[in-house]
């Protein structure tokens, strides 16, 4: 049964929070090591952007990443990219 399951890593927005306000961002991302990397077949990364939030997928194997938005908006796309740029 345990094979159903796909390894992921999650990434919190608050992450991204945390780092900007210079404040100890490691507790969200510790879990990240290259080991836990190379297991994972997903990134699961939320991204909060003013009052909207979107997630963003990327199937690491394969180098795709895939937007959910519940309001389609360019904007939300770039932020996106800069995203994935980071990672």
């Amino acid at each position: 049964m345990a094979e159903k399951f796909q390894c992921y890593l999650y990434i919190s927005p608050l992450y991204r929070v945390y780092k900007a306000l210079n404040l100890d961002y490691q507790i969200f991302i510790k879990h990240i090591n290259p080991v836990s990397v190379q297991e994972s077949k997903l990134i699961v990364q939320p991204i909060i952007y003013e009052k909207h939030w979107v997630l963003l997928v990327g199937k690491l194997k394969e180098k795709v990443w895939k937007l959910y938005d519940s309001l389609p908006n360019p904007e939300h796309k770039h932020i996106c990219h800069k995203v994935v740029s980071a990672i």
